[in-house]
């Protein structure tokens, strides 16, 4: 219970410093410099409004999902993300991780999976014209994973037929699809050094289903509902190139 309470008052706390450092640095951006006596030309102005096409690559790590399992989740997830920032507006952006599972529920039902998975898709800079490092963004990911698992639990009596029935199933397959609406933040921090956080609506496309049992967990999308909440907080830095 206490490693859950820190958990989360860890999060907040690194929630709050990622927004004041978008705040702050987003302010810094947006305050006009000019120098005495020096008339601003138009041409001048649309010079600096020009904005390149490719303006580099980051490269961020989830810490949220490692974190999640040592503070007691179910679930261990770790993931990397790689971006491109096309006119400081357009972030085509890959992620590839890895999700496992290995726990008992109060019933005495075993569920075991690990696997990885990927996602894909594109942030939406909503201040790219303050050509600030810090920003709000939106975001679409597709999602996919193929993974096994195993379950089983306490042998079954039917009341029926004399004898217990075993309930235990090995190298199960599957796969799922899914999609996510994404919304966060990130700010820099120093240099190209950046954290930030994502909130993450996940809508299930499709799941195989088994004959006798269903997959409880899937890799990178969470327990396996029609429609989940997400959270990532990823440590991010700038490639110089």
């Amino acid at each position: 219970m206490m490693k859950k309470i820190t958990y989360i008052f860890t999060i907040r706390l690194l929630l709050m410093s990622s927004f004041f450092f978008f705040l702050s640095s987003s302010f810094a951006q947006t305050q006009p410099q000019r120098q005495p006596g020096k008339k601003v030309m138009k041409k001048d102005l649309e010079e600096k409004e020009k904005t390149p096409l490719y303006n580099g690559v980051t490269i961020g790590v989830d810490a949220y999902g490692i974190g999640a399992k040592f503070f007691g989740s179910d679930f261990l997830s770790s993931e990397v993300s790689v971006d491109v920032n096309l006119k400081h507006r357009f972030f085509p952006v890959l992620e590839l991780g890895y999700g496992t599972t290995d726990t008992t529920n109060d019933d005495g039902i075993h569920y075991k999976s690990f696997a990885p998975f990927a996602r894909i898709g594109m942030n939406y800079n909503t201040m790219y014209k303050k050509k600030s490092d810090s920003y709000l963004y939106v975001g679409l990911r597709y999602g996919f994973t193929a993974f096994k698992y195993d379950v089983s639990a306490p042998d079954i009596n039917d009341g029926i037929w004399p004898g217990d029935i075993p309930f235990n199933y090995t190298g199960e397959k599957s796969n799922a699809q899914w999609l996510e609406l994404v919304v966060g933040v990130r700010a820099q921090v120093f240099k190209s050094f950046h954290m930030g956080w994502s909130l993450r609506y996940r809508n299930r496309l499709s799941v195989k289903e088994n004959p006798n049992t269903d997959a409880w967990y899937i890799p990178g999308f969470g327990t396996n509902k029609k429609t989940i909440l997400g959270v990532t907080y990823n440590l991010i830095y700038k490639l110089p190139f």
